[in-house]
């Protein structure tokens, strides 16, 4: 056999290289190269040999990230011009994160103290955290709502409830910790005002009248409150004046969001969802220890942390309870009865 070097090559190599103006398969490469990256390969200049698979590996972390930022800059408030370098975004974002698992701690402790087991902790805890913006978004039909198109709402509620079944009993009984602590009370206050931000962003973004944008954000920040309390049948906190203010705090900041989004003013985004949330934040932060109250009529008896007003209890429990007064009561009686007539 003649050796390799003595082996009469077709017309179109030429010095050992391609030549695709006589290839029959040119039209071919030409179109091969169409579909790939303009990237060529360190190793050389062929047109067909490239770092595809290098190129999307790195490039396919940068996209993910990109997404997940513009998500969690979308969905929950609807920011229709999102953009990765705003730094008030990326605070409400993470502030948003963090009051959403604030907020289900409080819905995880209410339902643990009304005897519920693990799964309706995490109903609860759902409900409270994501509740508000859930009914917003139903109301304004804006899509599938926003927890679940992003998981990590969702992540964050179940394993919150996770940690507070394990571990809050413990805290609260060996290290006296309370629910209405001060930290507890300043980092709600902090999801709080994300949230009236946020929401109000949203009927922003929908082009809504200025005159329902505080409505919007009020109904973000106390509907999941207002549900958790009904399904734990007790008194909705934010519509009675025997608790602090709360509602009132992010009402007050979607209004001065508004107020400062108008002609009159021209300030820019950035710059009022500042001060809204500056607003709400110290103005509950002022409300804690104050017994500052909305107008309201006052009962014959007024109204105290400890006063109930709803009936808490089922119609058996109220029965049982009923019959252990009663039964309590005739103990009493024959005892006194006993002691007279040993006197």
């Amino acid at each position: 056999t003649p050796h390799a070097a003595q082996i009469k090559k077709p017309a179109y190599y030429k010095k050992q290289s391609y030549e695709f103006t006589r290839c029959p398969l040119r039209h071919f490469f030409i179109f091969a190269s169409s579909l790939r990256p303009k990237h060529r390969s360190k190793q050389g200049n062929h047109p067909f040999v490239t770092t595809r698979y290098n190129y999307n590996k790195n490039t396919k972390k940068i996209n993910d990230k990109r997404s997940t930022n513009l998500a969690l800059e979308k969905l929950r408030g609807g920011a229709a011009a999102a953009t990765e370098t705003d730094p008030v975004a990326a605070f409400l974002n993470a502030v948003d994160l963090f009051g959403t698992g604030v907020f289900a701690f409080s819905g995880a402790v209410t339902a643990g103290k009304k005897g519920m087991d693990l799964l309706g902790m995490t109903y609860i805890a759902v409900i409270a955290a994501v509740g508000g913006g859930t009914v917003r978004d139903i109301l304004l039909d804006s899509g599938t709502v926003f927890w679940l198109r992003l998981p990590i709402y969702f992540n964050i509620c179940a394993l919150t409830t996770l940690f507070t079944y394990l571990l809050w009993p413990t805290l609260e009984s060996r290290l006296g910790w309370k629910d209405s602590a001060a930290p507890v009370c300043t980092a709600d206050a902090f999801g709080l005002a994300a949230f009236a931000v946020i929401g109000t962003q949203k009927a922003v973004d929908l082009g809504l009248d200025p005159i329902v944008w505080p409505v919007v954000g009020l109904v973000t920040c106390t509907f999941g409150g207002i549900t958790r309390d009904v399904i734990c049948l007790q008194n909705p906190r934010v519509m009675y004046p025997y608790r602090t203010l709360y509602a009132t705090a992010p009402l007050l900041g979607s209004v001065v969001y508004t107020l400062l989004l108008q002609k009159r003013f021209g300030l820019d985004t950035q710059l009022a969802a500042t001060v809204s949330f500056m607003v709400t934040f110290t103005f509950r932060l002022l409300s804690f220890n104050r017994s500052w109250r909305l107008p309201h009529w006052k009962p014959a008896k007024d109204l105290t942390l400890g006063d109930t007003i709803m009936n808490t209890m089922t119609l058996e429990e109220d029965e049982d309870q009923q019959q252990y007064t009663s039964s309590a009561e005739t103990q009493f009686e024959q005892r006194s009865e006993i002691r007279i007539k040993k006197m």
